[in-house]
């Protein structure tokens, strides 16, 4: 009983971890675009490319899948839509060039989608009682897959997000 405590715990520990991290970068993104800074913004964006990539990437290809007894086929695909939305968001803002400056449409457009961002990063938060309906060995192939994922360290825009896996 201890070894399924300990499992479950390290996994919510890690995606509280994660999550937060995403939450903490997409503010300061917000607050970057907020104030017209675009270098700064661009700063923002490839550490959230580099930094969330790992997870990015497991709940794509491992996570989500794993779900998909417990959730319905348009919660997950929306997953995979908010995800997708989210490196074009990350891509197009790494992609605005050395200008110190981007137009305010442009800056409204990035704005409203990272309040998006924001809000699938929170709703993420419900997922966890989902993933306590996982069986123990279920559990343990996550977090080793979370584990191989973080060695691996993809960048987020290195996958193509956003799709699920063929076949599944």
């Amino acid at each position: 009983m201890v070894v399924v405590m300990q499992i479950k715990e390290a996994l919510f520990e890690a995606f509280r971890e994660d999550h937060a991290m995403m939450g903490r970068a997409l503010y300061d993104l917000r607050s970057k675009l907020d104030a017209g800074d675009i270098a700064g913004a661009r700063t923002i964006a490839d550490k959230i490319d580099r930094e969330s990539g790992a997870h990015i990437v497991f709940e794509e290809e491992d996570f989500y899948p794993a779900l998909r007894a417990f959730l319905s086929t348009d919660e997950i695909d929306g997953m995979y839509t908010d995800h997708a939305d989210g490196y074009d968001l990350i891509r197009e803002i790494l992609q605005t060039g050395s200008s110190p400056e981007i137009s305010k449409d442009s800056q409204t457009d990035f704005i409203k989608r990272v309040e998006k961002m924001e809000a699938h990063v929170s709703t993420c938060g419900e997922l966890f009682g989902a993933m306590g309906g996982l069986s123990q060995t279920e559990q343990e192939r996550l977090m080793e897959r979370l584990k191989y994922w973080r060695r691996k360290a993809p960048t987020w825009t290195s996958h193509i997000s956003g799709s699920p896996t063929p076949g599944l």
